[in-house]
């Protein structure tokens, strides 16, 4: 990655350390940037510190990044020579300098209030972590706006295996997933190992970061708005889709193997759950998603994916509570690669009919 100077003139004008360090990275948000720094800047928490940086985009984006950074002292606009938002995220931690330090996306915002509950929580319980609730908001090809929130009371884990217990819930849920909207201990986070660009980043770091974890908190009413795309009519077939969620499970297994909890049922039923599910999406994925793609050959990818050790696990283990995943886990417990692909035409109408925001938010890792 190669990094730029500070944009222009405009430079670091905060003389003492904020509390709370944002970072927006952004490629061609020009119409969506705006409403991500507003919500920042519009808090009435205002110890704090927004480093937008421009990933070499080909828009409007560096311009009213640096429009802000003239307005408001708390701003800096920094840019860099690559697309790679995480590239941009990584520039700015380096050069943040608050206590804490969170992540906004793009495309996202936050609700009023955020900062001050988030904030709050952390300094109160002394916690290395604050999780909010997620309000997932999808706009539908008609206009209409779509909104669901995962949301869950204020608790705090003030011990590694409360933690860890309490951490299964949220990984299924998608919560943890993502590295936005979390507030951070910045140094513990600028020491993390240096993740690789390759593979899901995000996840790479969360587990990273939670692995000796001690202490976190779930804080009730700071709400972090993740706005989705659209999900078009039929998505194009993804030849990786299952690869990465094979990879997801696997570090997954691997982090509660490290916490000494992979033979522990109740900790890691919830995990299969989440597997499983996108397994069923996947599987969905290959036997519908469009391309040049035979028929032959998307029953042989089906068979693979039910075929998985890993999705062998997750059959064993949620036999119990087989009508969670409807007409889809027959099919997968028998390694029906044929049965599979019929039921994901069913499954396919009746997500789209009864969860309209499903599609578009997988993509998010939810």
């Amino acid at each position: 990655m190669k990094r730029n100077e500070r944009v222009g003139s405009v430079r670091r004008r905060v003389p003492r350390c904020p509390r709370v360090s944002v970072i927006i990275a952004a490629h061609n948000a020009e119409n969506h940037i705006v409403r991500a720094i507003e919500s920042v800047l519009n808090q009435g928490f205002e110890d704090l510190e927004l480093l937008a940086v421009d990933c070499a985009s080909r828009d409007r984006t560096r311009s009213l990044c640096e429009r802000f950074a003239e307005r408001d002292i708390r701003v800096e606009a920094l840019c860099i020579e690559d697309e790679s938002c995480v590239a941009g995220r990584r520039a700015a931690l380096a050069s943040a300098r608050g206590e804490y330090v969170l992540f906004l996306d793009q495309n996202d915002w936050f609700s009023p209030d955020y900062l001050d509950c988030v904030v709050s929580a952390m300094a109160s319980h002394g916690a290395l972590l604050a999780i909010p609730e997620i309000s997932i908001d999808a706009e539908q090809a008609d206009g209409a706006r779509v909104s669901t929130t995962i949301s869950h009371e204020t608790c705090f884990w003030d011990q590694p295996e409360a933690f860890r217990r309490g951490a299964s819930a949220l990984i299924e849920s998608g919560v943890l997933a993502f590295i936005a909207g979390k507030l951070f201990v910045r140094e513990r986070l600028q020491e993390l190992e240096r993740p690789s660009l390759e593979g899901d980043v995000d996840q790479s770091v969360m587990v990273s970061y939670v692995r000796d974890l001690d202490c976190a908190v779930a804080v009730e009413g700071a709400r972090y708005h993740l706005t989705v795309a659209p999900a078009p009519a039929r998505p194009a077939y993804d030849p990786t889709q299952f690869a990465r969620s094979a990879h997801e499970f696997e570090v997954l297994e691997q982090l509660y193997d490290d916490w000494g909890l992979l033979d522990d049922d109740e900790a890691m039923r919830p995990i299969y759950r989440r597997h499983l599910r996108d397994v069923t999406r996947c599987i969905v994925n290959a036997a519908l998603g469009t391309g040049r793609i035979s028929s032959a050959e998307r029953r042989q990818r089906v068979q693979d994916m039910v075929d998985a050790p890993a999705t062998r696990r997750c059959v064993q283990s949620l036999e119990a509570c087989s009508h969670e995943f409807g007409i889809m886990y027959s099919p997968i417990a028998r390694r029906s690669a044929m049965a599979c692909c019929m039921g994901a035409r069913i499954q396919d109408i009746v997500d789209r009919a009864l969860t309209p925001l499903g599609a578009a938010a997988s993509a998010r890792g939810i």
